[in-house]
This record gives C-alpha cells, structure tokens and sequence, in this order.
C-alpha cells in the first residue's frame, strides 16, 4: 500500500502540477473571452490542466539525464533522478490516462457535446496538441532539441490548437471568428514570452547534454538579443490587443497591462546587458508572473457584452 502511494506521488511530482495551473489559467482566461458557459468553462480548465500534467510527465521522462544536471535544481521536481519507483510503462500509462480524460469530460458534459462537426474538430484539435507534446518530448523526433522547430511546435501546440479547441466547447459549434483570432494572438504572445526565456535559462545544460535548442544553436549573445526582441513584440503586442479590446468596450479601461509590460522591458534590457543565466533567470520568472498577473487581471476587467 505504502508502494502504491509513493507511485502516486512521484507521478504527480513528474507532471509537475504547478504548470498545470499555469495551462488551466490560460484556459480560464480563454473561456472568458469566449463567452463559455460554466460547464464548459470547467472542461476546459480541467482538459487543459490534464494535457499540461501529461506533457510534463513525459517531457520528464525523457529529460531525466538533462534534469539531473540543472542548475535550477529540477531534478528536485523530477523523481526520476533519484528514484527507480517509476518504470517507462507506468509512466505512458499515467500520460494516456491524461489525455485520454478529454473524452468523457466533452461527451458527458459539454452542452451538444455530439452535435456534428462540434465533436471530430474539439478531438481533432486536442489530438494535434497531444500529437504535438509527443513530438517535442519523444527522440528520435524530439523537436525540442531542434533549433527554431521548438518555437514552432510549442507555438503551434499553446498558441493555436488549444484555442481553438477551447473554442469548441459552447453552445455553438464554435466561438466568433474575431473573438477566436484574438484568442490565438494572445496565446501565440504568452507562448513566446514563456518558452524563450525557459530555453535560455537552461542553454549551459542543454549545451552539455548536446541538445541543439533554438539557444544553444544562437550563443549567449545572439539568444539574449533574440529573446529580448520577441519580449519586446511581445509587449508592444499585448498593449496592442488590450488597447483594441478597451476601445470595442470589451475590457474596462486599465494601465496594469501596460505597467507589466515596462516591467518585462527593463528586464529584457538587462538580460541585454548582462547576457548571463542569472539575468536570464530573473526575465524568466518575471515573465511567468507577469503572465498569470495579466491574465487574473485580464479575467477581472474583461466585461463581454
């Protein structure tokens, strides 16, 4: 008994359930925007948390070597390093269950769940996601190692497919066309921001482990220019989208988004200057708290008609 609970909780530690939330928060803030109602607003929290809990299970699985050796000290977060408990079959099966909840929670509780095409689009989009973390994570592919490729697929994954099947979970087949355009932007923004930044905290030790990412391939010098221009794109995009939104009456008159973004450009300007970890590092961290912060706030003043 005391076996099985240590399986449990090392499972839970390798899905690494705090981005979890972070995935669950971005489908929160999506539904939302989208108008969902609360049921389907709960499905989307709750099929986004599980894709996440899967993606970084498996992603760990496959970054035990790389783990162990981060300085960040993940390998505390990855039983894996310092555990045999958890075999490979164990592993897929608890990321197949994951996934694999998407189905029950759709047909049994989204409104019209089997109205045609409702259902083989919200599959269709989920399953490209799944297909998409399966590809970043698992060699030979294992695109996360593959310069440019990474941004790409990761932005395809956050930024396009999980909107648009967030978009398919109302009363109707899908959300309007424009509110589903801004949803993709915004996500396609948040996903920058977050994945640069994560990959040039861990340039040294992909460097070692002889992962070529988009960081590794570039050096300090050009990832740290090239990172703090998408931050850049970044912020000049959001305030573009909230300002849009604060002149359609769809979000209450506000300067929080555009403080946070002064916030992430001081530090990009550091992460310039400086072009080291630490700076890295501290870009990083902003970056995910100026996201959740944004996206709380976002949730709070966002007044659809």
């Amino acid at each position: 008994m005391k076996e099985h609970l240590q399986i449990i909780r090392e499972l839970f530690i390798l899905s690494r359930p705090e981005w979890g939330f972070i995935f669950a928060g971005v489908a929160y803030m999506l539904s939302l925007f989208y108008l969902l109602p609360l049921i389907s607003l709960s499905v989307a929290w709750l099929s986004i948390y599980a894709f996440a809990c899967g993606h970084f299970s498996l992603n760990g699985f496959f970054d035990k070597d790389s783990d162990s050796l981060n300085p960040r000290r993940f390998s505390l977060r990855n039983p894996l390093v310092s555990s045999n408990l958890l075999s490979p079959r164990m592993i897929y099966l608890w990321v197949g269950i994951l996934w694999l909840s998407v189905i029950p929670l759709n047909i049994f509780f989204i409104p019209e769940a089997l109205t045609f095409p409702k259902l083989p689009l919200a599959f269709g989009a989920y399953f490209l996601a799944v297909v998409g973390s399966f590809i970043y994570s698992v060699p030979p592919l294992r695109f996360k190692a593959k310069p440019f490729i990474d941004l790409i697929v990761t932005t395809l994954i956050i930024g396009v497919f999980i909107p648009f099947y967030i978009g398919l979970l109302g009363f109707d087949t899908i959300v309007n066309t424009k509110l589903l355009f801004y949803g993709i932007i915004l996500c396609v923004l948040l996903v920058f921001g977050i994945h640069l930044p994560t990959i040039l905290t861990d340039l040294e030790v992909d460097q070692k482990n002889g992962e070529m990412t988009t960081a590794v391939l570039l050096g300090w010098e050009k990832a740290s220019y090239f990172t703090s221009t998408i931050i850049c794109v970044r912020v000049v995009g959001l305030a573009i989208v909230n300002l849009i939104l604060m002149n359609e009456g769809i979000l209450i008159p506000n300067f929080i988004p555009f403080l946070l973004g002064v916030i992430e450009l001081v530090l990009a300007g550091n992460l310039v200057k400086r072009k080291n970890r630490d700076a890295a590092l501290l870009l990083w961290k902003v970056v995910i708290l100026t996201s959740i912060t944004g996206g709380i706030i976002f949730g709070l003043l966002y007044t659809p008609k």
